[in-house]
């Protein structure tokens, strides 16, 4: 009869009989597990900055990389958690190869 907590953090619009949304909770604790990113454009190019923060001793610092390449002229600063930069620089990359594919053009980054 009475939902539990875990059925309401299945969706992202079902709000708990205290009026909270449990996923837009556990999205601003996944903000807070980032780390500092900075993008500065200047007539010149482009600097990106990021902070590598290291959580477990197990963890190589060699092996994490926090600024990527989504294409030949395109780069990318990433903060927060990796499973999810992941995902979204794929769709940067599969966006890229489609506007080249489509257009005979690189993306524009204005």
């Amino acid at each position: 009869m009475f939902l539990t907590r875990s059925e309401y953090d299945r969706g992202v619009n079902t709000f708990s009989p205290e009026g909270r949304l449990f996923q837009v909770e556990y999205a601003i604790e996944a903000i807070k597990l980032g780390s500092t990113a900075i993008g500065i454009c200047t007539s010149e190019g482009v600097v990106l900055a990021v902070e590598k923060r290291i959580t477990s001793p197990l963890m190589e610092p060699t092996t994490i990389e926090k600024i990527v390449e989504v294409d030949k002229h395109i780069g990318c600063a990433v903060s927060g958690l990796m499973a999810d930069s992941r995902t979204m620089l794929d769709r940067a990359r599969i966006e890229c190869q489609n506007h080249w594919f489509i257009y005979n053009e690189k993306m524009s980054v204005e």
